[in-house]
């Protein structure tokens, strides 16, 4: 089985149009307000005018009311919405109509219970300051993998996205400073190496 790739946190439209070039799965874009690649939601409208296909769009956000979720699926038409703050399982219960993916930041083992009760299509497994370069616990990971389906993220780059994947377990790596030059800024030589040494099997 191969991995499944995202790129988040774009923010220009070069970055975007290489991505899909490149030929990754899935393109993130964060509609969380006070985080580094943070979106208005012009930009992210002019980003999209485009389109992304064949790469999957996912929308990432945090703590909104369900109503502002109902919106932005109406406006923006995602393929996933990802949860990346205090929902619980009661509200991700509430959203339908689109792919629902919720992010953990693995602390502990605690968090192999919390993971298990998230009725969501993916789990997002993040180091505990999501954003920060840092790795999350690979070996914690693979537990959960062994029993969802998962995405990994935190700290990736292209020279560790192999072991991470095979050490995890995951389906799917999710990458954002790691193919960066600065915040919202991709490096296109790193997002080139990353796929490259990715497919390699």
């Amino acid at each position: 089985m191969s991995c499944l790739v995202k790129f988040c946190g774009i923010c220009r439209q070069e970055d975007l149009q290489a991505a899909i070039e490149l030929g990754v799965d899935y393109v993130g874009f964060i509609l969380v307000p006070g985080t580094p690649r943070y979106l208005q939601e012009a930009q992210l409208h002019s980003l999209l005018q485009e389109g992304t296909a064949p790469a999957k769009t996912v929308l990432v956000t945090s703590d909104l009311p369900l109503p502002e979720i109902e919106r932005l699926l109406a406006k923006f038409k995602p393929a996933v919405i990802q949860l990346h703050g205090n929902e619980t399982a009661d509200y991700c219960r509430q959203i339908r109509g689109v792919e629902l993916w919720k992010a953990l930041h693995l602390r502990s083992s605690a968090d192999l219970q919390a993971a298990m009760q998230y009725p969501v299509d993916r789990l997002l497994l993040d180091a505990a300051k999501p954003g920060s370069g840092m790795s999350c616990d690979w070996k914690l990971a693979a537990k959960i993998c062994a029993q969802r389906s998962c995405f990994l993220a935190g700290g990736i780059n292209p020279d560790n996205a192999q072991n991470a994947w095979h050490q995890s377990g995951a389906c799917g790596l999710d990458i954002g400073s790691g193919i960066e030059k600065s915040p919202g800024t991709k490096d296109h030589d790193k997002m080139r190496r990353l796929m490259e040494n990715i497919r390699r099997h």
